[in-house]
């Protein structure tokens, strides 16, 4: 992969970027979550959810300045927590607090519902510095919600140094091609005196510009299902394979197959001795062992009435179908779980979609199956059983095994599937963990 000069942050970046707070923002806990005015019991009036208008869209603004600064359902670090914002989001506010009750600074009610304190992890101030420096809103309508880099090396990691203005220590070290986003440049002086160019990460801390690379993503895309006879289809997932024409039992090599590459089938097979083919719609075969298929469902399970929406994910074919009803809409190939696919039943049935997140923020960099890092996997969703869906922009690999405990999508795929599942993440947030009681569900049905 060539490596591609990162860009810079927009205006007032190299400004800005060397007042952001001494503690990274990673290190920041959401308001009241360890301090402020401890609650000694619980009445009745605790614990009722305040009715309270909510804030016009174009009224003041409340702005995020930790890596999570969580929406409570009510005025209460101890409250359920509805979704959280991340560093440098805004959101519409009420123009006075609801309160001031553990939270100094007063708990603010949000858009379209919740309440945020505005001590620590968030603030009223919308020229505080760690505002101007994260200013970077993610892109909701790209394959990536930001620019995404990787390392060519074993790197450090560095914070601000707090005893300098102008300066970063070590905090950490990152592996070869650990993935992260990209939301800024600065340049200050590293441990040994020299001026460096550093990438700013989205949790507050940095890494050398030039130990990183922009990911190229896969390029890979599923199929918008919008006539019947787009199914049955098949898609090449294998490098070096060919068509065929059969005559008899001979089977004669036609035009090469590229890796990804979809084809739509005509829903006749064939063998030939103990290989099977399969027809495709312009009459020449494919090999079986070559291509992953996706046929239209003949079943389907009670949940699939009227327009409700549902994932049909099957963990031995590595495909995903989107469906409203009976009505498949979108198809793709997915990257699953070497668990699932082994045997392991706890991630198979029909479950609820209870979160979605822009990236996953908080997510153990260490956990994604890999030999280095992942951070700021995009798209992520998270299923009653704990699975989660995301966005893999490491890797090419799908419709093959891989990844623990997960379905890892195309970039461009898992922004199409997060953006068409119900609920909505509100405008500011980064992520939504409640839907509100009565909000359309979008179910997943896990199978072999």
């Amino acid at each position: 992969m060539a490596r591609s000069r990162l860009p810079c942050h927009p205006l007032g970046m190299r400004r800005s970027v060397r007042y952001l707070l001494v503690l990274p923002i990673s290190a920041l806990c959401a308001c009241g979550s360890k301090g402020g005015a401890p609650i000694l019991s619980k009445s009745a009036e605790d614990t009722a959810i305040p009715a309270v208008p909510i804030p016009p869209e174009n009224g003041p603004r409340l702005g995020s300045v930790a890596n999570l600064t969580p929406v409570f359902e009510r005025p209460a670090s101890d409250a359920r927590e509805l979704g959280y914002l991340h560093a440098g989001a805004r959101v519409a506010r009420s123009a006075e607090p609801f309160s001031r009750r553990g939270c100094g600074n007063g708990w603010y009610p949000v858009r379209p519902r919740g309440f945020v304190c505005a001590s620590e992890s968030a603030t009223t101030d919308m020229t505080h510095p760690t505002l101007l420096a994260m200013a970077t809103a993610p892109a909701l309508d790209k394959e990536l919600p930001y620019t995404y880099a990787r390392t060519h090396d074993d790197t450090p990691l560095f914070e601000r140094d707090p005893q300098h203005d102008d300066a970063v220590r070590v905090v950490g070290a990152l592996k070869k091609r650990a993935g992260m986003a990209v939301v800024g440049s600065w340049s200050a002086r590293d441990p040994d005196g020299n001026v460096t160019r550093l990438a700013l990460l989205t949790s507050g801390r940095f890494v050398r510009a030039s130990d990183l690379q922009a990911v190229e993503p896969s390029t890979f895309h599923g199929l918008e299902l919008k006539d019947k006879d787009d199914l049955p289809a098949a898609f090449v997932v294998k490098r070096g394979v060919h068509a065929f024409h059969l005559s008899g039992d001979d089977a004669e090599k036609t035009a090469a197959l590229s890796y990804h590459q979809l084809v739509h089938l005509s829903g006749r097979f064939h063998s030939v001795g103990d290989v099977k083919y399969w027809a495709t719609s312009d009459g020449q075969w494919l090999r079986h062992r070559d291509v992953v298929t996706i046929q239209t469902r003949s079943t389907f399970p009670d949940l699939a009435q009227g327009t409700q929406k549902w994932l049909d994910v099957s963990v031995v074919t590595g495909t995903l179908v989107a469906y409203e009803g009976h009505k498949p809409v979108f198809a793709t190939l997915v990257s699953v779980n070497r668990d699932a696919h082994g045997g392991d039943d706890k991630w198979l049935g029909t479950f609820e979609i209870v979160s979605k997140e822009i990236t996953l923020v908080s997510h153990d960099p260490k956990s994604f199956g890999e030999a280095f890092e992942i951070f700021d996997a995009p798209w992520a969703l998270t299923l009653s059983n704990g699975m989660l869906l995301y966005g893999a922009y490491w890797h090419d690999r799908f419709g093959v095994d891989h990844g623990p405990g997960a379905v890892e999508l195309s970039p461009s795929d898992a922004a199409r599937i997060q953006q068409w599942v119900s609920p909505t993440i509100p405008d500011g947030w980064h992520g939504l963990l409640a839907p509100e009681a009565g909000a359309e569900k979008t179910m997943v049905v896990i199978r072999k």
